[in-house]
């Protein structure tokens, strides 16, 4: 039986990755290099308005940031912008919003692709480079310019070096370094001003603001400082060029409150472009920056904070207006318009003919070619704005045989497993609940809202439960309270869903009370992580020691990200990290440098005790007890304000535990599905959602030096993301059972996941290709996509089938 179900949820793997490959193929792309459209002549023989160009890419430079006057430090920006130096706008990224589509999209101006995406964290992946596709940085080598690059080495992964004649990329996904990764790209710029006859174009890329989101949010601590080192290197530069120069500061996407982006949302799309020049001030600034005073206050609509500062503009459209400056050919992917604001540096023929030259550049992308009228430009640029609008609503080319052999192969093996699941369960109340629940969210994929607010349907779904178990057992009143009153908190610890956010979770006012925060954190470590062993010494001695450790990182992590911690436990906290660091004086280095050797030392002392625990229950020293030594590993993996939620877990797991015994015989399909729903319930509550922009990097990076491997930093993040999911995967195992039927119970326990991830699998297939054409494909039903894959891969494979067998065979 065993082997039959993990063939079966092998096979549904292999279903649904058939129908990714389908469903996410490589973008076709025009080949080969632009060329002047109209009067190609002239156009050759013009001038361009500016000689050299810098370009200056803030990573998660989120509008706000430059213009608001609450979150803003750009004083420098600021002066320039008032004194008609500088024109500001918010720039609509489109989503994707990571590093690598974004960067697509500034230089060839195409809209993103939403495989880049996934590739965005491939390092070694080398099939999304633009060698072949055009753009602005290929059409200023065509002329002969001298390129020069600093910053995030995705720009090396996407031009040939040789673009560049001198180079230096930094990692970027490092996030852990706030600074050093800056400070790398600006040690370059002494030199590069000093030498600027020798170069055309310098293009530096800043990812310090981006990983100091991903750590502390949008409102960390050390935001204002960061603000305030990007506005110097703006004045640096600014005051070291001359009135022929372009600068430009922009963000190639913003991010959420939370820090994270990749989603749809107005904090994540909403990217700040400034252009900078001595030029600029003799002409006419754009109509919405004049008499505006910056920065300016918050500017909210619909009760909710308005992005858009200034004039707004599609990102893209910098693409066609960077050309039209510097006199080159649009590239021939572009969908952007030249900002209109910017015509009036050209004289009017020559901005005619740019306009005209843009036109029928976008109309060749619809496979169209236009004739040339005798319009006003105003008339154009309505146009134009009509063919943009077709183009960025275009859907990637689509491979329907490869959709349609994923969706035959996962339709037939729905049908097999419920089948060889309703035979084994028979017609029981177990089998209609896995059902309806089944049913119940593969219908829900068809809508974007409930796709959106998911953790809402697990809600009412485990209340639901909960409900019908004490109308059935009118006697287990307490245990049901304590169950209701445990899932309660767990729902109002975190925001979760994309739509609504709430002030007043338990997660930040932990944030708000840091001495409870502490308190509730020690508590729970020691609580949980001993939990079993108190009458064990050997295990009391593991658990303890892994606890201690675990405790002195996370108050060590909270130290150096400027976290308030109580003082006595910065005094243990400093005497532990002493161990791990030769430095004795300045306390704040002794943390900083202490936290990769104690957490590389955590993971091999918690290995080293994984293996002394298993031996030693093997020859009957101790019993194994895996699941609170495991407890540990996820907290030490979780943010430091989701950590009591394990303490509800632990008193949640108690009372099911009693309840299943007690009441339902240790009924092995109820078990089960009460599993099944408190993984999902409890994964959208710890903050999770299905937009890419929830994923949590803060402690993938735990224990991890700057040559990393990006395999292992992948691995950990799927750890701290699924930490509540893989405890209530291995509660599974903690329900006493016999143990001469261990693994007839283990294999039965599969059968509800294997029907539930069959069934919600073939309803989201059909929501895919029903909505490939939808506005929200690449915005919701996609991320929802590979969400399900990662669930599939990770959960049900490396943890259901893996971690949880080995736990069930050493025994809990």
């Amino acid at each position: 039986m065993l082997r039959q179900i993990i063939t079966l949820l092998l096979a549904q793997f292999v279903a649904i990755f058939i129908f990714c490959c389908g469903f996410f193929p490589q973008k076709n792309v025009l080949k080969g290099n632009a060329d002047f459209i109209i009067e190609s002549s002239i156009q050759t023989q013009s001038k361009p308005v500016f000689d050299k160009f810098v370009l200056i890419v803030v990573d998660a430079l989120r509008s706000d940031f430059v213009f608001e006057e609450s979150i803003s430090n750009f004083k420098f920006v600021h002066s320039l912008i008032n004194d008609g130096e500088a024109w500001g706008f918010t720039a609509y990224s489109n989503p994707p919003t990571v590093t690598l589509p974004r960067l697509k999209g500034i230089t060839t101006g195409s809209t993103p692709n939403f495989l880049d995406a996934i590739l965005n964290v491939a390092e070694d992946d080398s099939s999304s480079n633009l060698k072949e596709q055009d753009s602005w940085l290929k059409q200023f080598v065509r002329q002969g310019k001298k390129m020069r690059f600093f910053g995030d080495d995705t720009w090396l992964k996407l031009f040939p070096l040789d673009f560049f004649q001198e180079y230096e990329g930094t990692n970027s996904f490092f996030v852990s370094d706030f600074e050093q990764v800056d400070l790398n790209v600006t040690r370059h710029l002494p030199h590069q001003l000093e030498t600027q006859k020798d170069w055309d174009v310098l293009i530096l890329h800043y990812l310090g603001l981006d990983h100091i989101g991903h750590k502390g949010g949008a409102r960390s601590v050390f935001m204002p400082g960061k603000h305030a080192e990007m506005d110097s290197i703006v004045k640096n530069i600014y005051e070291n060029v001359d009135e022929n120069t372009l600068v430009c500061v922009m963000g190639d996407h913003g991010m959420n409150e939370v820090g994270n982006h990749g989603g749809s949302s107005p904090g994540e799309t909403s990217s700040a472009l400034v252009m900078i020049s001595k030029k600029l001030k003799q002409f006419q600034p754009p109509l919405h920056q004049r008499d505006v005073h910056l920065p300016i206050t918050t500017q909210f609509q619909d009760g909710e904070v308005n992005y858009d500062y200034l004039t707004k503009v599609q990102q893209v459209d910098f693409v066609p207006t960077l050309a039209a400056l510097f006199n080159i050919p649009i590239p021939k992917n572009n969908v952007g318009i030249i900002i209109p604001d910017f015509l009036q540096l050209l004289d009017s023929k020559m901005a005619a003919i740019k306009v005209k030259d843009n036109f029928n550049q976008l109309a060749s992308l619809l496979g169209r070619t236009l004739e040339v009228k005798n319009e006003s430009i105003n008339e154009e640029f309505e146009q134009m704005k009509d063919l943009q609008e077709v183009l960025t609503k275009s859907a990637t080319n689509y491979k329907y045989p490869i959709l349609a052999a994923g969706f035959g192969l996962l339709t037939v093996l729905t049908a097999v497993a419920l089948w060889y699941g309703i035979s084994i369960m028979q017609l029981s109340k177990s089998s209609l609940l896995t059902i309806v629940l089944s049913l119940l969210l593969g219908i829900a994929t068809f809508s974007s809202s409930f796709v959106e607010e998911e953790h809402q349907i697990w809600w009412w779904v485990i209340t639901g439960a909960l409900l019908l178990s004490q109308l059935y057992l009118r006697k287990a009143l307490g245990l049901h309270f304590v169950c209701f009153v445990c899932v309660r908190l767990i729902r109002g610890w975190n925001n979760s869903g994309q739509k609504y956010t709430y002030d007043n979770t338990i997660f930040e006012l932990l944030k708000a009370n840091p001495g409870v925060q502490w308190y509730l954190n020690i508590l729970t470590i020691f609580t949980v992580g001993l939990g079993g062993s108190l009458g064990d010494r050997l295990s009391f001695i593991l658990s303890f020691s892994l606890c201690a450790l675990c405790g002195s990182y996370k108050i060590s992590w909270a130290i150096v990200n400027r976290e308030d911690v109580p003082f006595w436990m910065q005094e243990l906290a400093f005497k532990s990290c002493l161990f791990f660091t030769k430095e004795h004086t300045n306390p704040e280095e002794v943390f900083g440098k202490a936290l990769v050797p104690m957490a590389q030392f955590f993971f091999k002392y918690f290995i080293a005790c994984l293996v002394v625990k298993i031996s030693a229950s093997k020859i009957g020293v101790c019993k194994a007890n895996l699941f609170s030594m495991l407890s540990i590993l996820l907290m030490f993996q979780s943010p430091t304000a989701n950590i009591p939620l394990f303490f509800i877990f632990e008193v949640l797991r108690a009372a099911l535990s009693r309840l299943f015994t007690d009441y339902y015989g240790s009924n092995t399909y109820f078990v089960s599905l009460s599993s099944l729903l408190l993984q999902y319930f409890t994964f959208y509550q710890f903050g999770g959602t299905n937009s890419i922009a929830s994923i949590d990097l803060s402690n993938a990076y735990n224990g991890v030096p700057e040559n990393y491997n990006i395999y292992l930093v992948g691995f950990m993040m799927f750890v701290s993301n699924f930490a509540p999911t893989i405890y209530w995967s291995l509660y599974k195992s903690t329900i006493p059972r016999p143990e001469s039927r261990k693994w007839i119970l283990y294999a039965e326990q599969k059968i509800p996941f294997l029907i539930f991830n069959c069934v919600v699998g073939v309803f989201l297939l059909i929501a895919c290709y029903v909505f490939r054409f939808h506005l929200f494909i690449w915005s919701v039903f996609s991320p929802k996509l590979c969400y399900f894959v990662s669930w599939n891969i990770f959960m049900n494979i490396i943890i259901e089938c893996g971690l949880e067998s080995i736990v069930w065979a050493v025994g809990n």
